[in-house]
């Protein structure tokens, strides 16, 4: 918000509204004492103005704006308006008719007390010296109400992620625990290393998680522990070829966002394929764009690998970088001679 309005301090505000009617009776002060060449009458003239001006100027600042206009009670803001400016050129008319007018001399016999052109002139005098005071307050409504929807939307966002985030979680560890237990099974000798793993793998996702990026540096080695997890329980079944290209220091990404395209990778390719199992891993940065290739041989007898595109993982995947990054991600999956590649490009 800018500076200027950051009137909130009351010490802040009460200095500027006492700066504001004191320019306000110098302007006129000096506008009319040059017309009439008496600036000591226009001065009085002027403090003699002031409660009325002050009357009107707070009455709708603090009740009409606040209480009706921004009620949506449009009715009775057009009312009271009408009934404040009516009040106040009339009283302003007054204090003119019995002061000011007499002592410079310039009574008119002709001229009623409540002439309407005369309450007019008072009127459009009162309303210049509202049109400041209002705009500033509506100005600030319209600051708060945006903040306020900004925050609103900040808060809904995180919680949607918070909630995706703990989607992510159990349904991670739901698979890495289920082949820590088929190697329990078989007493292989890895499963120590494998707990290890699963150690590594957990106090990340506990320590990282919830962080709004992390290096990715970090989030390629969290991919490495998961590659070695399932290497630990197929063993040569799979063929897994992890490629880093690219400076990636100093370069960042949201967390866990990329383990559920290897996850795919290794859930839907078949181990019964006669020449084992095909998996080339890429992340590649340039010009601050991340690219992340995942490809994977499949069993041909599958009729359309596509559909492993739509699990939970990756629709959760998706829906986290809608909100992450919207508008600054493509994700694309396609099948080349028994290959399924899925692509995605964020620009960081």
């Amino acid at each position: 918000m800018p500076s200027v309005f950051n009137l909130l301090n009351s010490r802040k505000r009460v200095l500027f509204h006492i700066a504001y009617w004191i320019s306000v009776v110098l302007f006129f002060t000096f506008s009319w004492g040059t017309r009439y060449n008496n600036y000591w009458v226009c001065f009085y003239n002027e403090l003699a103005f002031l409660p009325v001006k002050l009357g009107v100027t707070y009455f709708g600042l603090y009740y009409v704006i606040p209480k009706l206009l921004l009620q949506q009670k449009y009715y009775r803001s057009a009312f009271a308006c009408v009934l404040m400016m009516a009040v106040g050129g009339m009283l302003q008319r007054s204090l003119s008719y019995y002061s000011f007018i007499p002592l410079l001399g310039m009574s008119d016999p002709k001229a009623s007390l409540f002439d309407p052109t005369e309450v007019l002139h008072h009127v459009i005098n009162i309303n210049t010296v509202m049109i400041i005071p209002f705009a500033i307050k509506l100005y600030s409504y319209s600051l708060e109400k945006e903040n306020r929807i900004l925050s609103l939307s900040h808060e809904k966002t995180q919680a949607e992620l918070q909630f995706l985030r703990s989607q992510i979680q159990p349904h991670f560890f739901f698979n890495v625990l289920n082949d820590l237990y088929a190697m329990a099974l078989k007493r292989s000798d890895n499963t120590p290393e494998m707990i290890m793993k699963l150690s590594d793998l957990m106090r990340y996702v506990l320590h990282e998680s919830t962080a709004e990026s992390v290096p990715v540096e970090k989030e390629i080695n969290y991919l490495r522990n998961y590659i070695d997890l399932e290497r630990l329980r197929y063993g040569n079944r799979f063929s897994v070829d992890f490629q880093v290209k690219g400076d990636v220091a100093g370069s960042s990404i949201a967390p866990l966002l990329l383990l559920p395209f290897v996850e795919n990778a290794f859930k839907h390719s078949s181990t019964n394929q006669i020449n084992g199992v095909m998996i080339l891993i890429e992340l590649i940065i340039c010009n601050g764009e991340l690219q992340f290739n995942v490809s994977n041989t499949y069993d041909p007898e599958c009729k359309n690998p596509d559909n492993v595109s739509s699990g939970i993982g990756i629709k959760n995947v998706c829906h986290r970088l809608d909100i992450l990054y919207p508008g600054r991600y493509t994700f694309e999956t396609k099948t080349v001679e028994q290959h399924y590649i899925s692509t995605l490009k964020i620009k960081l």
